[in-house]
């Protein structure tokens, strides 16, 4: 299916801003640098942090902004593939990480559960999932034609309740921020 938003406008934004923060912790986590995953990986700011510490980077996104972003990086361990994570082929226990920063909730909720357990497949004992799930009290949730997932808080726990949790912090927040911000960051280790 069509991605019905023009990202041209956050990939312009968000290209020269820093890797994402919670990203930089999750790498301390990290045990192995070999493969990793960037789930959503928009301008690729946080592709080019992986790349820079000498992972093996796949990127999804549906976007077709991707094929341009990717192109710019002239780097023979990137690899990208323009897909939903619904139709994304996750191979099994490839990956030392897999970074999901703010894109699990435009997963199509009919496919979520599928797609967080492809993605926890896809890691290799010890690997490191990290990201953000957003909770129904986040002002996009309001907007039901959008097809995306929320969760509660022990809904988002139980995800990853398979899993070492490192790191699970709750944030609710509207300053310096365009919209009512009601999210779940986590790192959590296979």
């Amino acid at each position: 299916m069509p991605d019905p938003i023009d990202w041209t406008e956050w990939y312009e934004m968000t290209r020269s801003q820093p890797p994402n923060d919670l990203l930089v912790e999750a790498l301390s986590h990290a045990k192995d640098i070999g493969k990793a995953i960037d789930i959503g990986g928009g301008a690729l700011k946080d592709s080019r942090l992986l790349l820079q510490k000498g992972f093996d980077v796949t990127v999804i996104d549906k976007s077709p902004l991707l094929e341009k972003e990717a192109g710019e990086i002239k780097n023979p361990r990137l690899h990208y593939f323009m897909t939903s994570f619904e139709d994304y082929s996750f191979p099994v226990e490839e990956y030392d990480l897999a970074s999901a920063m703010h894109s699990l909730s435009y997963c199509d909720p009919v496919y979520f559960d599928h797609v967080i357990t492809n993605i926890k497949s896809s890691l290799k004992k010890g690997g490191i999932f990290c990201g953000q799930m957003y909770d129904s009290c986040d002002q996009w949730s309001k907007n039901l034609q959008a097809h995306r997932t929320y969760t509660t808080a022990d809904q988002a726990r139980k995800y990853l309740s398979d899993m070492e949790i490192i790191l699970f912090k709750e944030e609710e927040t509207e300053k310096g921020r365009t919209k009512h911000w009601h999210i779940y960051d986590f790192i959590a280790r296979k």
